[in-house]
């Protein structure tokens, strides 16, 4: 059920004006409340994604199986958030159409059954021209960002566009990480000039769509965990490097084996 604390909102917000002694024992009251609601709803996101993880397996480890973790998890993670913006109408719009990608220039990590699936298309989709391109570009990237820390890698993120943006529209749509469903944004403009200053301060954004689908990769890792399974998180280019060293990652990652490096 959509909690009702979690009133859809634009993150960051601007501070409160003056208040008297009074005002912000209340102010504060109510946030405690509902940060205790919103641990509660976040516990409760992460438990229904591992316990899918748990099902889906119990099923048969077969690499079907691997890639249906994620397919379940788009659609679940899609429809939460659809019911939560038709009960709680959004006060502005989202800005994002097709061919904007200033969001494509970030770090995405992701959880092993998402690399396992995005690979899965990849190859199935691709031609071996279109492949053996992309990992060429793999090959620069992993090679510019060796050693680096994930903040060094963040402020060069204008020269480093995404592996699977080809004339400003995503290779790998239907199937794109939890991360990248949930990017958005409320002011192009705002995207453009941060990507271009190099900024990191961040643009407006809808709080709920970001955590929901970090509460869900968060579950999705815990419930591969207890089946001692590797459990991420995993850079993409790593994991579109480490997919294509592999014969048959997806039995590989079953039988348990860490397929994609850190």
């Amino acid at each position: 059920m959509v909690p009702s604390f979690y009133e859809p909102k634009i993150e960051p917000v601007s501070g409160p004006g003056k208040m008297n002694r009074a005002q912000r024992r209340k102010m504060a009251k109510k946030r405690r409340g509902r940060a205790g609601a919103r641990e509660r709803f976040q516990q409760e996101i992460a438990a229904t994604a591992r316990d899918n993880v748990a099902e889906i397996l119990g099923q048969g480890r077969a690499p079907a199986r691997a890639r249906e973790i994620a397919v379940s998890a788009f659609f679940l993670a899609d429809h939460l958030i659809r019911r939560f913006e038709a009960e709680h109408p959004l006060s502005h719009p989202i800005a994002c159409q097709a061919g904007c990608d200033f969001c494509c220039f970030n770090l995405v990590e992701l959880t092993p059954p998402e690399a396992l699936l995005i690979g899965h298309y990849i190859a199935e989709n691709f031609s071996s021209a279109e492949k053996d391109l992309l990992l060429a570009g793999v090959s620069r990237t992993l090679a510019l960002t060796a050693g680096k820390t994930k903040a060094a890698i963040i402020k060069r993120r204008a020269e480093l566009p995404c592996l699977l943006l080809r004339d400003h529209r995503c290779l790998v749509y239907p199937v794109r990480p939890l991360m990248c469903r949930g990017m958005h944004a409320l002011d192009p403009a705002r995207c453009r000039a941060e990507l271009q200053s190099g900024s990191l301060a961040g643009s407006a954004y809808y709080a709920h769509r970001h955590d929901l689908m970090v509460w869900w990769s968060a579950g999705i890792m815990e419930g591969c965990r207890a089946l001692g399974l590797q459990a991420g998180p995993v850079s993409l280019p790593r994991a579109l490097n480490d997919f294509f060293a592999w014969e048959d990652p997806a039995a590989k990652w079953l039988e348990g084996e860490e397929v994609f490096g850190e």
